[in-house]
């Protein structure tokens, strides 16, 4: 059997994507054969051309940065596909990271037997400012020419691989300033991970000044900007990765969401609709052009999208409350309540979704009905004063004056400057003696 230290390279592209690149220049130009994929895969649209590769290099080297593990706690995450699928092939692993990488998310995100078999190998440190030597390492002692047993490319996929290696050839040698923009890129990201925004905001700047097509440093300090309370300034983020780079999904669906707070719902529903036609597979992209078109007053498309994305995912409580109140406004008051009832089996412990159905329920003559579901909502809210000021109006309608007074007096303790405080003290006044 003839000996290979072919690589396959597994990276996160929204974290390492230069980084990654630049690994692959690097072995190319000592002559090792290396792999990965360009572009952007989304979970459950993986290609099985990349599993085909990971089977037919015996070295498996993963790029571990800020930001490269966090998804492989969701069940499907490409990286993590990659990674259990070369640990099944018993691949040799040669993991690289980056100062920022902070090892307990190894454990953290990966499953126990991926995380142990990880940390069996030697894991080489690559800081981008010492990247020449540290790969100088990285081929020297690790990418030792083996005899491991490996799979050929099938027949049936040469000609796809071979694309995806002319369009790595294609790509500009990467910088000594792009791997320094990572550098701040990452130290950005752990930053914001930690919580501190403006630490990162200050990073992702400089990782811009010093390579200004850094499409994701843009969409990622627009993240940052909104934390920090600077709405239009993600926006302007946002809108400059999308220029940069119009492939992503992120940046649509983060714009669509600041553009949906800041009053531009048509604008959301854009992005929102950008963001389907590179995903059509996920229920929430089809779930947030829903609220977006419920709040732009579009009740028949709202509740098309909500349907969509209970289609997609009918387990999720919220797409079921959301689509019942839109079929309330539509005047649609059954499949309000079957869809409020759905919610609640489905998640039995939000008091707001229990307000609503009372409140259907009340308006299709259910008094006894809405008082039950108010009761509960109060039993698992005891706070909220309308839940009582709405169990108030149904005790009255059925005659129970007393008890009516005495919610009424309770909405008027939890909430003085209640919006029904007048016509609240007025009944009072009339039936309370």
């Amino acid at each position: 059997m003839a000996e290979s230290n072919s690589v396959f390279i597994s990276y996160r592209r929204d974290a390492s994507a230069y980084l990654a690149l630049a690994v692959y220049q690097d072995l190319r130009a000592f002559s090792i054969d290396s792999f990965y994929d360009i572009e952007s895969i989304d979970s459950g649209t993986f290609d099985t051309i990349i599993l085909n590769q990971i089977a037919a290099h015996p070295y498996f080297l993963p790029i571990l940065t800020p930001g490269t593990l966090d998804r492989c706690a969701n069940a499907g995450d490409w990286v993590l596909r990659e990674m259990e699928h070369a640990m099944n092939l018993n691949r040799v692993f040669v993991p690289v990271f980056t100062p920022e990488f902070n090892r307990a998310d190894i454990d953290r995100y990966l499953p126990a037997a991926l995380a142990d078999y990880l940390k069996r190998h030697n894991m080489m440190e690559v800081p981008p400012r010492f990247f020449k030597y540290a790969m100088q390492d990285v081929r020297e002692r690790f990418l030792k020419p083996t005899t491991l047993g490996t799979t050929p490319t099938p027949r049936t996929d040469a000609a796809a691989v071979a694309r995806k290696l002319d369009a790595l050839t294609a790509q500009p040698q990467v910088t000594e300033k792009q791997l320094t923009a990572s550098e701040y890129f990452e130290r950005a990201l752990a930053a914001q991970n930690s919580g501190n925004l403006a630490s990162a905001i200050t990073d992702y700047t400089e990782a811009i000044r010093l390579n200004p097509k850094y499409a994701i440093a843009y969409s990622n300090r627009g993240v940052a900007r909104k934390a920090n309370g600077d709405l239009n300034g993600a926006i302007a983020d946002y809108t400059k990765g999308i220029r940069l780079d119009p492939n992503p999904l992120f940046p649509y669906l983060s714009r669509g969401i600041a553009r949906h707070e800041n009053g531009d719902f048509l604008g959301a529903i854009a992005d929102f609709t950008q963001a389907i036609q590179l995903d059509p597979l996920d229920a929430m992209l089809f779930f947030s052009r829903g609220v977006a078109r419920w709040s732009d007053g579009d009740l028949p498309n709202a509740i098309t999208d909500y349907t969509e994305a209970i289609r997609l995912d009918p387990t999720d409580a919220d797409f079921h409350h959301s689509r019942g109140i839109a079929r309330f406004e539509k005047g649609d008051q059954a499949g309000a309540l079957a869809d409020y009832t759905e919610a609640i089996r489905l998640s039995p412990k939000v008091a707001e979704t229990y307000k609503d159905r009372g409140f259907a329920r009340g308006m299709n003559g259910d008094m006894s009905g809405a008082i039950t579901d108010y009761t509960e909502a109060i039993r698992l809210d005891p706070t909220d004063a309308d839940f009582y000021y709405f169990r108030g109006d149904a005790r009255a309608v059925n005659g129970n004056t007393e008890s009516a007074i005495a919610n009424y007096r309770k909405v008027l303790e939890l909430s003085p400057s209640h919006p029904q405080a007048a016509a609240i003290r007025d009944y009072i006044k009339k039936w309370g003696g």
